[in-house]
């Protein structure tokens, strides 16, 4: 059985079938996490079928597990690409949860999703059965309020302005590729600013550089010793200068512009590194949390 603190950050981890995980409450209160099964199906799709990607093809899936968490059993769902993809996390015995993906829905498990991005570094299939995130609910998932990464809409996040209505966290690009990142609509030259506080920020991949695009990437070892790292990809300029630390609300880019596609767009990512091991996440997760602090 694995065993994790809670601490002041976020805590994923992934489950295979019949292992457990208890997460330690900072009030002592242990949280046992059981991973009975998962699955996942299809919705509705525009392919005749999922052998081969179709521009601007449309899918809708849902994935789903059953867990006993403390010995009372619960079934997990999500649905992607509707508006559901926005979702609140569940509450349960003092812990917010975050369902994060399945291995199911993927071709190399007998799924039906490929990865679009993994050759970018950014998979979205997990190494086990399941992906989750927790956090102590008196904790939250960081020990600092966070700054919206771009203008907020004021009503929240709308599927309709991830690209072509498909590309949040995992949504099925031309119906059948998992997309390894959140996308946002908005213009040319939207400000981007720093959701907190980061060490060092750079252009990894960059016009400049002879790439096919300008991709930022910013990093923060929180006191616990977890290591955010956040992207940002299509921007049409830097407005700071690279590898100099910044705080958290600056203006860090203009977005939206550089082979964006069809839609201008920025692309987000969000990954957690902790004890040796890497985990790409939703970054709705931080968005969830920018509009949590907005309301104060």
């Amino acid at each position: 059985m694995m065993i994790k603190q809670a601490k002041s950050t976020l805590t994923p981890f992934e489950l295979d079938w019949g292992e457990t995980l208890q997460f330690v409450r900072a009030d002592g209160h242990k949280v046992t996490f059981h991973l009975l099964k998962t699955w996942g199906e299809v919705v509705s799709t525009g392919l005749n079928s999922f052998d081969t990607p179709v521009s601007g093809a449309k899918t809708v899936y849902r994935f789903f597990c059953d867990m006993e968490i403390n010995k009372k059993q619960y079934r997990f769902e999500r649905e992607i690409p509707t508006q559901k993809s926005f979702y609140d996390p569940w509450t349960i015995d003092g812990v917010f949860i975050w369902f994060d993906a399945v291995s199911d829905i993927f071709k190399t498990d007998n799924g039906f999703l490929l990865e679009k991005d993994a050759i970018r570094g950014q998979p979205c299939k997990p190494d086990k059965k399941a992906r989750f995130a927790v956090a102590d609910v008196t904790l939250d998932i960081c020990p600092e309020k966070l700054h919206p990464w771009f203008p907020l809409p004021d009503h929240g996040l709308s599927i309709e302005a991830c690209y072509r209505g498909e590309d949040c966290w995992m949504g099925p690009y031309d119906g059948m590729m998992a997309h390894g990142g959140l996308d946002i609509n908005h213009p040319v030259g939207t400000p981007l600013w720093v959701p907190f506080d980061l060490d060092d920020q750079f252009y990894f991949n960059s016009l400049k550089m002879g790439d096919n695009n300008n991709r930022w990437r910013g990093i923060r070892q929180w006191d616990d010793g977890t290591v955010w790292v956040i992207q940002a990809h299509h921007m049409t300029e830097l407005t700071v200068q690279e590898h100099m630390p910044l705080k958290k609300g600056e203006q860090f880019a203009k977005g939206a512009g550089v082979f964006s596609g069809v839609v201008d767009h920025t692309h987000f990512v969000f990954r957690v590194d902790e004890d040796g091991k890497t985990f790409f996440l939703d970054p709705w997760i931080l968005i969830w949390k920018m509009y949590r602090d907005l309301k104060g």
